[in-house]
């Protein structure tokens, strides 16, 4: 196999592998899974995260997540190497048959995602200086995410996975392809936002 088709696999055989070492479990807390992801730096940390709100479950896991993303992208902006999560997050606990449904679910969506993917094509743009840069648009995914809109959440879910495994396999390219959904998604997020505002005023005005 060579290095490129494994930086390709990388993402899915980790995730593939948390979902079975959490098997005979009943909950499992979210500093457990971060710690599980390896030193795998910020990419990883992004895929996981984005998963839960690709496939909605019931429990937290919104708002967990959610809170993780915006911790992420505040680390990435100051510059850390690794992701920290402080005491009353990483203490938080899940259900793993949760988890395991999430990661079993969505393992065909980032394998076809990690067929994008080629290790160090245009590495240079994938260094510490562009993490920083790209916490910003990150950080603005997670909010999008947070929002009450219908269908909302797959362009952050799509951006994020993109940029996560552009991260894993030092993608410069397939970063820039993140970003560039990213946009997208900020300007499709804006147009839901002004139609939805549009259609409200337009009920409330046969009710005054």
């Amino acid at each position: 196999m060579t290095a490129g088709s494994e930086a390709r696999g990388y993402a899915s055989s980790m995730l593939h592998r948390i979902a079975a070492d959490i098997s005979d479990r009943e909950h499992v807390s979210l500093g457990d899974l971060i710690h599980r992801l390896g030193a795998s730096g910020f990419g990883l940390a992004l895929i996981a995260l984005a998963l839960p709100a690709m496939i909605p479950i019931p429990g937290p896991f919104g708002m967990v997540t959610g809170s993780c993303l915006v911790l992420i992208a505040c680390q990435m902006l100051i510059g850390y190497h690794r992701l920290v999560l402080p005491r009353f997050l990483a203490d938080r606990h899940v259900t793993a048959n949760g988890v395991k449904s999430v990661i079993m679910r969505a393992l065909p969506w980032v394998k076809r995602l990690e067929a994008m993917v080629r290790e160090g094509r245009w590495r240079s743009l994938t260094g510490r200086s562009s993490h920083m840069l790209v916490g910003i648009p990150v950080l603005l995914l997670a909010v999008v995410l947070a929002l009450p809109i219908p269908f909302g959440n797959i362009g952050p879910v799509a951006s994020l996975l993109v940029i996560g495994l552009s991260l894993v396999a030092r993608d410069g390219l397939a970063l820039m392809l993140g970003l560039v959904l990213s946009l997208a998604t900020f300007i499709w997020t804006g147009v839901l936002i002004f139609a939805g505002a549009q259609i409200a005023t337009y009920l409330a005005s046969f009710f005054v």
